[in-house]
């Protein structure tokens, strides 16, 4: 038998349509709160979130996390089931967290609110551009404080069984950020716009020192007649330079060819040195194309995320876009060049930006990815 709903739902749009309710459960003190959709039947029948099928899923996945119930608190952003047939309204999401869900995280205080699929994530997360399955596991401040959010279970029973090792992973960086509600620090120290001058320096230094570099390279084209717009290197979790061929349009970004003749000069000098250490993400595009403009690389000089991460976590998607969510605290910015009109008619400063940020993501994950590997004692054969 269905709970029987509080005075506070007098007044929703839907009070006499829904049937069912359910407060939080969870102890008051605990750093994480997971906010899902509404209550499903059986919720609706218990009073409780999350006992269902979908809820028994997320609790599995907290425990192969290494989460227990003192650590969470669950709740809904709505608080009753939806009638059948229905869709949750703007009106109904609006008079239920008046009422219930914002006080509850004003009360419980958590280190980190985590919403569980869409409609939390539009609550907590209004102004991000992109849906779930592309936000799932970064990191965002909220008015709410720090944000992860995560798939629905649900998502997982509609045909993605791949998204309930996702989440488990996305759970385990959850775990990691709970100590703290601080919102991560991200320094970015990137050249964007460079003199013919900087290039050299900063190619000249990472030859002379043999400091371990990550490149990305952004194009327009097909292979047979590809166009380099920019070429991204970072060499530490916060520095990088994109070095810049093509503006916005297609126009050209060096003043002469003279110009453009020594910046190229400047990274094939780079790229063929002897000391060099070269990490990339996903090579085979990347280096054919620059070898194709007559770019040379010596053997065992690059190593791939992409391929060190298929080694380590097989059963894990490895884009650089999933590799960002797991091992950095980068913001989502993956969506960035396509919001904005694509390679050819992105800003480019956002086009810029984007490729430094990919060439730290890749930084960043190899350093995590080889660690891995050296806990797996496989290391040295990776190397």
């Amino acid at each position: 038998m269905a709970y029987t709903k509080p005075s506070g739902c007098n007044g929703c749009p839907v009070q006499h349509l829904n049937t069912g309710f359910a407060f939080g459960e969870g102890p008051t003190t605990a750093s994480i709160m997971l906010v899902g959709e509404a209550l499903g039947e059986q919720e609706a029948n218990e009073g409780k979130p999350f006992c269902g099928g979908t809820g028994r899923m997320l609790r599995m996945m907290l425990h192969q996390a290494g989460l227990g119930p003192a650590d969470y608190y669950l709740t809904n952003v709505i608080k009753c089931r939806p009638a059948s047939g229905t869709t949750i309204g703007p009106r109904e999401i609006e008079h239920c967290t008046n009422t219930y869900l914002n006080k509850e995280v004003q009360h419980v205080k958590p280190n980190i609110v985590v919403p569980v699929g869409d409609t939390s994530l539009r609550h907590f997360l209004s102004h991000v551009p992109a849906g779930i399955t592309q936000v799932r596991g970064h990191i965002f401040a909220s008015p709410f404080g720090k944000t992860i959010p995560i798939v629905h279970p649900s998502y997982v029973v509609q045909g993605n069984p791949e998204y309930w090792a996702i989440t488990v992973a996305d759970l385990k960086r959850i775990k990691d950020h709970a100590g703290s509600s601080t919102m991560p620090e991200r320094l970015e120290n990137f050249n964007i716009n460079p003199t013919l001058q900087a290039v050299i320096k900063t190619t000249e230094m990472l030859l002379k020192t043999g400091q371990e570099f990550s490149f990305d390279i952004e194009t327009l084209g097909e292979r047979n007649s590809i166009n380099v717009i920019c070429i991204g290197l970072a060499w530490s979790a916060s520095d990088a330079i994109c070095i810049p061929f093509l503006r916005r349009g297609g126009y050209n970004y060096w003043r002469t060819e003279w110009e453009e003749f020594k910046a190229w000069e400047a990274l094939c000098r780079l790229f063929e040195g002897d000391n060099i250490k070269i990490t990339q993400n996903g090579f085979t595009f990347d280096l054919p194309v620059l070898m194709d403009l007559g770019m040379r690389f010596k053997r065992h000089t690059v190593v791939d995320t992409l391929i060190g991460h298929h080694v380590v976590a097989t059963e894990l998607p490895h884009s650089l876009a999933f590799l960002t969510s797991i091992y950095t605290e980068m913001d989502y910015y993956k969506g960035d060049v396509k919001r904005h009109g694509g390679m050819l008619w992105a800003p480019d400063d956002v086009l810029r930006t984007y490729n430094a940020k990919d060439c730290i993501a890749t930084y960043i994950a190899k350093q995590h990815i080889w660690e891995e590997m050296k806990e797996l004692n496989i290391y040295e054969r990776a190397s």
